[in-house]
């Protein structure tokens, strides 16, 4: 764990935060990650967040949701892009096009653990 005489310099030299400042976001916060709501799992405090372009200070984020936003923004999606991706995800078009729900193999396709199924699937279907 860093010091906090450390941990002061780095706010600082990153964020331009104080420890006492970090700590009434984190306060507002509840301790929780700003996006998923959860405790940082490793019993490390939450990341700092903030906005690569201009370094406006977020928020607090869990390492997961901090990577995951990195990606994010590192490729170049925008707020709209997210409202679609959100779209997607309640109404998929496939949905809306078929008329109706249709399911597939629950999982990633193209594993082994997909191939043992299609071939279960398939003697099945042969002896039945």
């Amino acid at each position: 764990m860093e010091s906090i005489k450390a941990r002061a310099k780095r706010l600082m030299d990153c964020f331009n935060l104080t420890i006492g400042m970090w700590e009434v976001v984190d306060n507002f916060q509840s301790s929780v990650c700003a996006l998923c709501g959860k405790k940082q799992k490793s019993g490390k405090r939450l990341a700092t967040d903030h906005r690569h372009s201009d370094g406006l200070i977020r928020g607090l984020l869990c390492s997961q949701c901090n990577r995951l936003l990195g990606k994010i923004e590192g490729t170049g999606w925008t707020v709209g892009t997210l409202v679609r991706l959100i779209q997607y995800i309640q109404t998929p078009p496939a949905v809306t096009a078929l008329g109706r729900e249709v399911f597939g193999y629950a999982g990633r396709v193209g594993t082994k653990k997909h191939r043992q199924f299609l071939r279960r699937a398939k003697k099945k279907l042969l002896r039945g």
